[in-house]
């Protein structure tokens, strides 16, 4: 071969490897994924020329196993177009096409695109800053929480519940144009179970695939899921509900978790009499895992006086454990109902993935109490109104009135917590409930000034601040939320948010999103 033949081939292969980049890759063949930097959902900062969520979990017939709607909000300040798809059990639906003015929200019912027992939903937001959540309601209650940012080849969940009186659903939704062969595996206390019917199974190319948990494992309190594909990728999201027969009644909504990481955050909790408080630590490496649990209250003094010092909890590769947080409340003569947030370290760097669990059967006698030390001013939230942020030489001593938030009566909240600390939070559309139902629960491991705003018709309403101390948590109530505004927090300092609501026949937790880079 001549020289000058040599270098026509090697300059061909030159243009074919920039014409192959350009072209639009489709996830679902068989490449290398890309490595996921955080975990989902994040709001990307500054806003993408475009970004699409998706929505696992949902049903649009009549008496469905989760009646959906989803929630479309634009935080940014240009207007935004919202494609929505449907995708279900047998592939795709109905589509819809919007705008999200600035500050806005578009509510959208599954119900009215169509009947699927099955109907996920994809939304691609182009323009604008847009945030997506999702509601479910079910037979045994509602649940709530924010869509997935991306998809992967991996998720993992730490705990479900296939007792008697528990329906565990795991949606696994292939938005994109090629089949995703999966592989499922479900670890208990005792056992690991990898089912043949969910080795090497297929989702269909733009489709749904529902799966019950409990056809597939015995009875039990406690069951991780580990979901591989051969390269494809897939979102999964999980529905846990509870029938009431043996106590509990209620639904909670949770994404699986793309990555496991050495820390997480879980900041809204609260033990009381009658309820099950539960953290359950999932090690799917393998490698030991040696686990601090650390519980965080809202009086700093608690720590000295209680000996709240880390729990050491070794996981062995490839298995779950289970922490009591009512028995550990127990042994160290907490005061009920105490208020406290939860930090969950792998000290040796083996990166597991965790849930925290709170079920709360019906009781008659009503529990109402601020958490704390009873009779106790709670230090860390500084109620304001409009007046100008302060300097942090200006802060007065953090000492403010107990919050009126009530101890929930009945339901059931799981979360998963998060891995990302961020200066600016933003709530996908959630339910908020007046007279201190709805709360923003923060946990600011350095200390910050936090200030809770609501999105109201493209503009912010009337801050509430907050200053917290060092390894510090923060309950703020919302005392007149306005139905259907995002909520926005920022801090100074990188902070976790959740946010918590209690009904009367109603608790959930539902996961803010963190804005990534700030």
């Amino acid at each position: 071969m001549s020289r000058f033949s040599t270098i026509i081939i090697v300059f061909g292969l030159l243009i074919a490897g920039v014409l192959y980049d350009r072209v639009e890759q489709d996830p679902n063949v068989p490449v290398e994924p890309p490595v996921l930097i955080v975990d989902t959902p994040v709001l990307e900062t500054p806003a993408p020329l475009g970004a699409t969520w998706f929505c696992p979990v949902g049903s649009s017939n009549e008496g469905g196993y989760a009646s959906g709607t989803v929630m479309i909000t634009n935080v940014g300040t240009e207007n935004a177009v919202a494609n929505l798809e449907m995708r279900t059990g047998t592939g795709p639906g109905a589509s819809l096409r919007f705008e999200v003015a600035p500050g806005g929200t578009e509510i959208v019912s599954l119900a009215d695109l169509g009947q699927a027992e099955a109907a996920a939903v994809v939304v691609e937001i182009i323009g604008g800053q847009g945030v997506v959540g999702h509601r479910v309601t079910t037979p045994f209650g509602t649940a709530e929480g924010p869509c997935a940012s991306t998809s992967s080849s991996t998720w993992y969940l730490a705990s479900g519940a296939t007792t008697r009186d528990a329906t565990e659903v795991l949606a696994l939704l292939n938005p994109f144009p090629n089949d995703v062969v999966f592989t499922a595996t479900f670890q208990t206390p005792t056992r690991s179970r990898q089912p043949r019917d969910l080795e090497r199974a297929v989702v269909p190319a733009r489709s749904v695939r529902l799966i019950n948990v409990g056809d597939f494992v015995a009875r039990e309190e406690v069951v991780s899921t580990t979901i591989t594909t051969g390269g494809g990728q897939l979102v999964v999201e999980r529905l846990q509900t509870f029938d009431g027969t043996l106590g509990p009644v209620g639904a909670a909504l949770e994404l699986a978790v793309a990555t496991p990481s050495t820390q997480w955050r879980l900041p809204a909790g609260r033990i009381h009499e009658g309820g099950d408080q539960t953290i359950t630590i999932f090690n799917p490496g393998d490698e030991i895992a040696e686990i601090d649990v650390q519980l965080d209250p809202l009086n700093s003094g608690d720590r000295a006086e209680f000996g709240l010092v880390p729990f050491e909890i070794t996981v062995p590769a490839g298995r779950l454990t289970t922490l009591d947080l009512g028995l550990v409340a127990s042994q160290i003569s907490l005061p009920l109902p105490y208020e406290v947030g939860v930090t969950v370290t792998a000290a040796n760097g083996v990166p597991i993935v965790v849930d925290r669990w709170q079920l709360t059967p019906g009781i008659d006698r009503d529990l109402i109490g601020a958490g704390g030390t009873s009779g106790r001013r709670a230090p860390g939230v500084r109620f304001q109104n409009d007046d100008p942020a302060p300097d942090e030489a200006d802060v007065p001593p953090l000492n403010i009135p107990s919050y009126a938030q009530p101890t929930a009566r009945a339901g059931a909240a799981t979360s998963r917590g998060t891995n990302l600390l961020s200066t600016r939070w933003v709530t996908a559309f959630t339910t908020l409930l007046p007279d201190n139902g709805t709360a923003v629960v923060v946990s600011a491991p350095e200390g910050a000034l936090v200030e809770v705003r609501q999105l109201l018709g493209g503009s912010l309403g009337s801050p509430v601040r907050a200053s917290v101390e060092p390894r510090g948590r923060v309950v703020i109530p919302l005392s007149n939320p306005v139905e259907g505004a995002p909520v926005i927090v920022t801090s100074d300092l990188p902070i976790a948010v959740e946010i918590q609501i209690v009904t009367a026949d109603r608790f959930d937790v539902v996961p803010a999103i963190p804005a990534a880079g700030s």
